[in-house]
């Protein structure tokens, strides 16, 4: 959830011309080739491609799976519900939708509707079907399917002629049918800005301070021991990896003589991760640790990295991934103790500096400083889907939760938010006096404060962190390999 400090402002111009961003097959590539569109937006009235590809010829597109049931492409592009067409009032600009063969009647053997129109009686679909083929009956539209990642925030069910969203044990379906909101207390977004954290309800938008440190120091990366309540933070000012209990408010220090642009807690297996891109490494210590003035951690990666920077960890699934900004950018996944480590994407990237996991949905998300765009992928590497957003300039770090993906914008001294499956409804939440870095979100919301909400929000996400009982038998450190 984290990334370095870089500057790759030279050659962002001609970057771009290589850039290969491939679609799912329920987005369509922009004509300029930097982007991807769902295809419920395209002829919607807002150009989401930074060309506007995504509104040009739109009269074929009247009838494609996503779009009305019924609708009529008028001469100048427009869609028309089909109601309308032969009502002996011209509706289309142009008054396509009049005159012709709108006198012959409907004797064809539709399994639906049959309408009338310029060009002779057409048959029609009700809602959730399309025409098929033969022009006369109708198939099922999975919605699920067509409509991708965005018809649902979590699970969905297709119906004949219609589809119903679901949701995962700790949520509850929003009355819009599609949302999936967390139960129990308000979750929270956590920002380092500068040399302080500053909590803020995604809820009521309540902000406080949570921590403040000296003001000659820099909180660069944070995360949160969900357990124990601790927050963890990197120091850059005396290279060391500090911590918070938020109940107590007592402080100590984990670890010192690093420097690392990312830390990631495992409250599972009750450890704490980071990298070193400069020396191409993952290390961790125990969160229990205390600094004896003789450094206690273990290098749990090391070789080829190629200048590792942002990291997540999975902790039920004993699983951790990164990104690489290296000579060739990439994201990788391993196993916990470093083994079983494998590429998950290496292409399409120019500079993914911020991840984030959605364990409901199963997918990753990263924030491309270079490409100004927002990925997804499955955590196994498959359905990727790249959107282009204009605003993403300098991204730190990112989080999701709900329907919403949040990340720290640097150059803009700003914390954002858009909708994670359409990239749409972008809001600053925070705008202070000073450059944000570090970003989590911070959920309770179980019904035994000393079991993490996460064990009860994914039952069906098996625990295969072998370190999660009794530290797996280690009298030390114990790192998980599932």
């Amino acid at each position: 959830v984290c990334s370095a400090r870089v500057d790759i402002r030279s050659g962002d111009l001609y970057w771009l011309a290589f850039i290969h961003v491939s679609c799912s097959r329920t987005h369509v590539l922009c004509r300029d080739g930097t982007g991807c569109v769902a295809q419920e937006y395209l002829c919607d009235g807002e150009k989401d491609c930074a060309d506007g590809s995504d509104e040009d010829e739109c009269a074929q597109l009247c009838n494609t799976p996503g779009r009305s049931h019924s609708s009529y492409p008028c001469g100048l592009g427009a869609c028309l519900n089909a109601s309308l067409v032969c009502n002996g009032r011209q509706d289309c600009a142009d008054g396509s939708d009049e005159g012709g063969n709108c006198s012959v009647p409907c004797q064809r053997s539709c399994a639906h509707l049959c309408y009338p129109s310029p060009q002779g009686p057409r048959c029609w679909c009700g809602p959730g079907y399309q025409l098929a083929e033969d022009g006369l009956s109708c198939m099922d539209i999975d919605e699920c399917t067509e409509w991708g990642e965005g018809t649902c925030s979590q699970t969905c069910l297709n119906a004949p002629g219609s589809y119903s969203c679901g949701c995962l044990p700790g949520y509850l379906l929003e009355p819009d049918g599609h949302v999936c909101k967390l139960t129990g207390p308000e979750p929270k977004l956590l920002v380092a800005v500068q040399s302080e954290v500053v909590s803020y309800g995604l809820r009521s938008g309540h902000e406080e301070v949570l921590l403040a440190t000296d003001k000659d120091r820099v909180i660069f990366s944070l995360d949160y021991d969900l357990v124990e309540r601790k927050l963890f933070w990197m120091d850059l000012a005396t290279e060391s990896i500090r911590w918070q209990d938020l109940n107590s408010g007592k402080k100590g220090t984990l670890v010192k003589g690093v420097r690392s642009d990312c830390i990631a807690v495992d409250w599972l297996g009750r450890n704490l991760y980071w990298t070193d891109g400069a020396a191409g490494q993952v290390l961790a210590t125990r969160l229990g640790a205390a600094w004896q003035g003789i450094p206690d951690y273990t290098v749990v990666m090391d070789g080829d990295l190629d200048q590792p920077h942002s990291l997540v960890l999975q902790p039920l699934g004993g699983l951790m991934y990164w990104s690489e900004v290296g000579s060739h950018s990439r994201l990788m996944e391993a196993s916990m103790d470093g083994s079983r480590r494998h590429v998950l994407l290496a292409q399409g990237l120019g500079w993914p500096t911020a991840l984030a996991l959605d364990l409901p949905t199963q997918r990753i998300f990263w924030l491309d400083e270079k490409l100004g765009s927002v990925g997804s992928a499955h955590l196994d590497g498959s359905s990727v889907k790249v959107l282009k957003l204009g605003w993403v300039q300098s991204p730190f770090a990112a989080a999701v939760c709900e329907g919403q993906l949040y990340w720290s914008e640097r150059k803009t001294w700003s914390v954002q938010q858009v909708d994670k499956a359409s990239g749409k409804n972008r809001t600053v939440l925070l705008k202070k006096q000073g450059q944000p870095h570090g970003l989590q979100v911070l959920t309770w919301g179980a019904p035994n404060p000393t079991v993490p909400a996460l064990l009860v929000s994914y039952p069906a996400q098996p625990c295969t962190n072998g370190c999660a009982k009794s530290n797996g038998g280690c009298a030390q450190l114990c790192l998980p390999n599932p």
